[in-house]
């Protein structure tokens, strides 16, 4: 008996963008409550980024697995890689219904090293490139907004990237 979250009949791309958005969501309460303090002018604070993460991957996921990559391949080939599942999103046309400007995937592939590397949820001291949080704000909704047309989740409560 597979775990609940490895069950293809109780996790599904609706399911899983649904997820992602309320990430997301979260992410951009926290980043208002917490992102308006001095030193975050720029790069958010780390659990915002934890968040967007979260909601990336879960965007991601949710389009690979309405796209035939198989649930148990996602934890398996994927896992937390944001830069993996985005590959692979292309691969399967994720570029002709979104597409992210450079800035947008630097941010992406910037916050895969710390978020992959559970970077932004346990302390690792030293040096650490941290991404831009506009970029990966627009990012993050350009992909929730796209793939939830794509799956038959709006989310609604999500703001549109400008």
């Amino acid at each position: 008996m597979p775990f609940l979250h490895q069950d293809p009949s109780q996790t599904t791309p609706i399911g899983l963008l649904r997820y992602g958005c309320d990430f997301m969501e979260a992410a951009l309460a926290a980043d208002d409550k917490m992102g308006n303090k001095k030193g975050y002018e720029i790069v958010a604070p780390i659990p915002v980024l934890f968040l967007v993460g979260q909601a990336i991957e879960l965007a991601l996921k949710s389009y690979l697995l309405a796209n035939g990559v198989e649930l148990k391949k996602l934890k398996r080939e994927y896992g937390h890689e944001l830069h993996r599942s985005l590959r692979k999103a292309k691969e399967l046309g994720l570029v002709s219904i979104v597409r992210l400007a450079a800035d947008e995937e630097s941010a992406i592939e910037l916050l895969d090293k710390l978020y992959s590397s559970k970077q932004l949820q346990y302390i690792v001291t030293g040096a650490k490139t941290f991404p831009i949080f506009g970029p990966l704000e627009r990012a993050a909704l350009k992909l929730l907004h796209a793939i939830g047309n794509t799956v038959g989740y709006e989310p609604r409560d999500l703001p549109v990237a400008h």
